[in-house]
């Protein structure tokens, strides 16, 4: 597919994938991202495609896969503005918002490393799953294996230092 064919494809195109992506995600700003994004993706794939009949289906399913990953991604971070995070917050600790960094991060060193390494990497540094299990050497599985029961004894460190040591927890307001 060159230039032309390509900007031809797209004037054909461009509404039912539109149309497609608004069905999709029912927001029309994020529909015109979808569609851009799949349009740039299959500008700079057009070399790779071998069948020109089966490019709209190719878009249409990359349009798809764009919306579900984006869906995941907006589960995993959730937004929320500042007055709904206080809010939130004030409802969820019933007034009593404490937190201390250093404590978690002791509570953190004190996991064994494999342990240790993947929250790392998952949370502060914000690698995937499939990244994690590249640069560690270990199947993808082992890695989600690994946050979760990280997660799981890191939660139970700190309940259990929290309760022993509540005196050197600062409110957020102090912070």
């Amino acid at each position: 597919m060159n230039r032309q064919e390509f900007e031809k494809f797209f004037e054909e195109h461009h509404k039912d994938a539109y149309r497609f992506a608004l069905s999709l995600c029912r927001q029309p700003d994020q529909a015109c991202d979808l569609v851009q994004q799949a349009f740039v993706l299959l500008y700079t794939h057009k070399e790779n495609l071998k069948n020109a009949l089966k490019v709209k289906n190719w878009l249409f399913t990359t349009m798809y896969r764009l919306f579900l990953r984006s869906k995941k991604r907006e589960e995993r971070y959730q937004y929320m503005g500042i007055e709904e995070m206080e809010n939130f917050l004030v409802e969820e600790n019933k007034g009593e918002i404490t937190v201390d960094c250093q404590y978690v991060l002791d509570c953190l060193f004190q996991l064994d490393e494999p342990y240790r390494i993947v929250l790392l990497l998952y949370y502060m540094d914000e690698l995937s799953y499939l990244d994690i299990s590249e640069i560690l050497n270990v199947p993808i599985g082992t890695v989600m294996s690994r946050i979760f029961r990280a997660k799981k004894l890191l939660r139970n460190l700190i309940l259990a230092k929290g309760s022993n040591q509540g005196k050197n927890r600062r409110s957020i307001l102090e912070i």
